[in-house]
C-alpha cells in the first residue's frame, strides 16, 4: 500500500501561503528596495538545505511534471551539483580541523556558488510554482541564528533597519511536520523528521518505505550464509538415518563426504 503524504504536504503549502504573502507585503510596501523579477537567477546559485516535508513535496511535484529528455537532463544536473557541494563540505570539514575561524569559513561558504538543477538554460526556474521557501524570500532582509541577511542584487543596504523575516521560526515550523510525519508513518528512524539535504539531493531520492524506514526489517544475507542457512534449515526437516541424526557434523560439505544417505526435501532413499 502506498504511502500517503497529503496531511502533512497541505501544512507546507499553508506556511507557502504564509510566506508569499509576506513576500508580496515587502513588494508592495518597498518596491524600490525589492529587485526580483523574471530573469534574475541570483538565488539559484546560492547554497542552502531543504527540510524533510520540502523535499519530499519538491521529489513529488518534479516527478508528476517532468519525463522523457528533459528529466534526464535535471536529474544529471543534479548529479553534478550533488558533487561539487560534496566536495564544498570537505573543504569547510578540513578547514574547521585545521583550526581556521569559523567567520572565515562561512563566509568562503557564502562566496561559493553551485547552480540549482532546476534552473533551466533559459535562466528560469523549471519548478518555479513550487520552489522552496528559501528561494521565495531571497529577495527580502530575513534572519537566521540572530545573523541578518539580504539579496546582494536587492536595494536594502547594511547598519539600516527594515522588517526581517525571522527564517529559524519558519524552520522549526518545517521541522515540526518533518517529525509528524516521522511519526505518523511509523517510520523507526527517530530523526528522520530533522533531516536536512540540498535540492539537488531531494530530486534524485526516492522516499520510498526502505528509505523512510517504514515496515519490517529484512535481513540481508550473503549468497554463502543464506546457503548455509537454507542447508541448516533443510536439515533439521530433512528425513535423516540414524547416523545422520547422530551426527554432530551439521554442514553440507560433512555430508558429501559421509556414506550414509540424507535425501533433502525428501524421503529416504
Amino acid at each position: 500500500m502506498a504511502l500517503d503524504f497529503t496531511e502533512y504536504f497541505q501544512k507546507y503549502e499553508a506556511i507557502v501561503a504564509e510566506v508569499d504573502a509576506v513576500f508580496k507585503k515587502f513588494e508592495t510596501e518597498m518596491p524600490d528596495l525589492v529587485k526580483c523579477g523574471k530573469g534574475c537567477s541570483d538565488c539559484c546559485y546560492a547554497l542552502f538545505d531543504v527540510t524533510l516535508v520540502e523535499g519530499m513535496y519538491l521529489n513529488a511535484k518534479f516527478n508528476e511534471k517532468f519525463s522523457g529528455l528533459e528529466r534526464s537532463e535535471i536529474l544529471a544536473r543534479a548529479d553534478k551539483a550533488d558533487r561539487l557541494i560534496h566536495k564544498l563540505k570537505r573543504k569547510v570539514y578540513k578547514a574547521s580541523q585545521e583550526g581556521r575561524p569559523v567567520n572565515e569559513i562561512l563566509m568562503e561558504v557564502a562566496r561559493a556558488r553551485v547552480r540549482c538543477p532546476m534552473l533551466g538554460d533559459d535562466d528560469l526556474c523549471s519548478i518555479y510554482e513550487n520552489r522552496p521557501i528559501t528561494c521565495r524570500l531571497y529577495g527580502v532582509p530575513t534572519s537566521i541564528g540572530g545573523e541578518a541577511h539580504t539579496c546582494n542584487k536587492a536595494g536594502f543596504k547594511g547598519g539600516e533597519k527594515y522588517p526581517t523575516v525571522n527564517m529559524d521560526i519558519i524552520l522549526d515550523r518545517l521541522l515540526g511536520i518533518g517529525k509528524e510525519l516521522q511519526k505518523g508513518i511509523g517510520s523507526r528512524f527517530k530523526e528522520l523528521g530533522d533531516m536536512l539535504l540540498p535540492v539537488s539531493m531531494a530530486i534524485v531520492t526516492d522516499y520510498d518505505e526502505g528509505y523512510l524506514g517504514v515496515g519490517e526489517v529484512k535481513s540481508v544475507l550473503n549468497p554463502p550464509e543464506a546457503k548455509k542457512k537454507a542447508f541448516e534449515e533443510t536439515f533439521a526437516t530433512a528425513p535423516q538415518s540414524e547416523a545422520c541424526k547422530s551426527c554432530s557434523e551439521k554442514s553440507e560439505s560433512a555430508c558429501k563426504s559421509c556414506g550414509e544417505s540424507i535425501v533433502l526435501g525428501g524421503g529416504e532413499e
